[in-house]
């Protein structure tokens, strides 16, 4: 009698065992299926561009789960990117190239990402003679250049700067001018004893000053505040809608 008993002890217990099996894998748990189905695929308006354009780059999302759990984490080699979520706008650097834009999206269980390549060329686009020095022992120290503007092409003209300090201890103050109309007025750029060079790159619009083709007069001003030797280095100087020459005024 006691040995039917224990029989039936480990009978009951394996039919638990078994339901509690069976539950574990229940293929109908939403929530096995959410963790799962998350597929990203990424896709361009324009898969080649020129410095200084946009294209807007698009992610179809495919998920089981409640969208609104999702986290889009957006990166590139190169360029900027503007904007969050599914849908971003690409902004082309100044420099030709092949760049790989990259979408991450989780839901904190499951990770998919995608990438596209988006290719920059020249376009339309007049580039100064890169890596020119702002030289002199005074604490006003200018970089001119002579531009020749055959023909524009936008109505958003853009000048792209691309400084370096490179020797600076202390910041300075830049300002730009065309025909002697300010486009940037004492901007504050650089670090106080930096651990390594610092990069400032920017852009500004230029329309309302350059309207037509022609000659302009451009001047870029530091005023520093300690006076060294080859201490900030203009990398590259891009205006961006035109087609034409730049060439420094010595």
């Amino acid at each position: 009698m006691k040995k039917k008993y224990i029989l039936l002890q480990i009978q009951l217990l394996c039919v638990l065992i078994l339901i509690c099996f069976i539950s574990a894998c229940d293929i109908s748990d939403p929530l096995s299926l959410d963790s799962e189905m998350l597929s990203v695929d990424l896709a361009s308006d324009a898969n080649t561009i020129s410095i200084g354009d946009t294209t807007t780059i698009s992610a179809t999302i495919t998920y089981s789960g409640n969208s609104g759990d999702l986290e889009y984490k957006w990166s590139t080699t190169g360029g900027r990117i503007s904007g969050e979520g599914s849908s971003v706008v690409f902004i082309a650097p100044e420099t030709e190239g092949s760049y790989t834009i990259t979408l991450e999206v989780t839901d904190r269980t499951v990770t998919e990402r995608d990438d596209i390549r988006i290719n920059v060329n020249i376009g339309n686009a007049i580039v100064a003679t890169p890596n020119r020095y702002w030289q002199g022992n005074t604490f006003i120290q200018t970089l001119s250049y002579r531009i020749n503007v055959r023909e524009l092409f936008h109505n958003n003209i853009r000048l792209r700067y691309d400084i370096l300090q490179d020797t600076a201890r202390t910041g300075a103050f830049l300002s730009i001018s065309i025909n002697n109309t300010t486009v940037v007025r004492n901007r504050a750029i650089g670090e106080v004893q930096p651990l390594e060079m610092v990069p400032i790159a920017d852009e500004v619009d230029v329309s309302s000053v350059i309207r037509e083709p022609g000659n302009y007069d451009l001047t870029l001003t530091l005023e520093v505040v300690n006076v060294m030797e080859d201490a900030w280095l203009l990398r590259k100087l891009t205006l961006i809608g035109a087609a034409g020459t730049i060439t420094e005024a010595r």
